[in-house]
């Protein structure tokens, strides 16, 4: 059986050129040069996607969460409506380089930053940093800022959230709970506008929020 020059030049041209499209093809699917900043902050790629959490797949347990929260949510929002509720908590904007940690729940549309409701004899920064290790098992090790105040009437409810923020060079794997927290990305600033965003949220992004002094905000019953 003869195997010496079988492969002829126009064989070979033809070989290059189709691993030089699949090449291409992935490259196309990481966005090319687009992915590197987030390459550089640490993030990575699990089939051409930004993988920030671990590799977790839901439980069933994990599931019936979900689904609690999402039929519960528009009774909770109904309920605070016809009380009037008024509700405090505590929100931190995460900015890694130019871009800014979002987190998607299971019962809401829009995108949130890490946080929740000011716990009863809790100040909003022990309330964010249990959040934070609740939520996504980050523990935040470093000072977190306490920038202002928001205010407004969101999900039902006459709300006022303190907004912090916490600066990294790079993103640690995040622990999603895969029940009230089921996604996780970041957003270059510049990008935001095209991403559904909480009122608090949009509110920090335009600076629509009220300086405050860090003394203000140190004790809440």
């Amino acid at each position: 059986m003869r195997s010496k020059g079988c492969l002829s030049n126009k064989t070979a041209l033809a070989m290059i050129f189709k691993l030089a499209e699949a090449a291409e093809r992935n490259w196309r699917r990481l966005n090319g040069h687009n992915q590197l900043p987030k390459i550089i902050l640490g993030i990575k790629f699990s089939d051409g996607n930004p993988d920030l959490g671990r590799d977790k797949l839901p439980t069933l347990v994990d599931i019936a969460w979900q689904i609690l929260f999402r039929l519960g949510f528009p009774v909770a929002r109904i309920w605070w409506r016809l009380q009037r509720r008024r509700h405090v908590g505590a929100l931190i904007a995460i900015h890694v380089g130019q871009s800014l940690l979002l987190l998607r729940s299971s019962y809401r549309s829009a995108w949130n930053f890490p946080g929740g409701s000011v716990r009863q004899g809790e100040t909003p920064e022990v309330s964010v940093r249990r959040e934070l290790a609740e939520e996504i098992g980050l523990v935040a090790n470093a000072p977190l800022q306490l920038v202002g105040e928001v205010c407004g009437v969101w999900d039902g409810r006459i709300d006022r959230v303190f907004l912090f923020v916490l600066r990294l060079d790079r993103l640690p794997t995040l622990q999603l709970d895969n029940r009230e927290i089921i996604g996780a990305q970041l957003v270059p600033i510049d990008d935001l506008h095209k991403v559904p965003l909480t009122g608090p949220v949009q509110a920090y992004v335009r600076g629509q929020f009220s300086p405050i002094d860090g003394g203000a905000a140190q004790s809440f019953s």
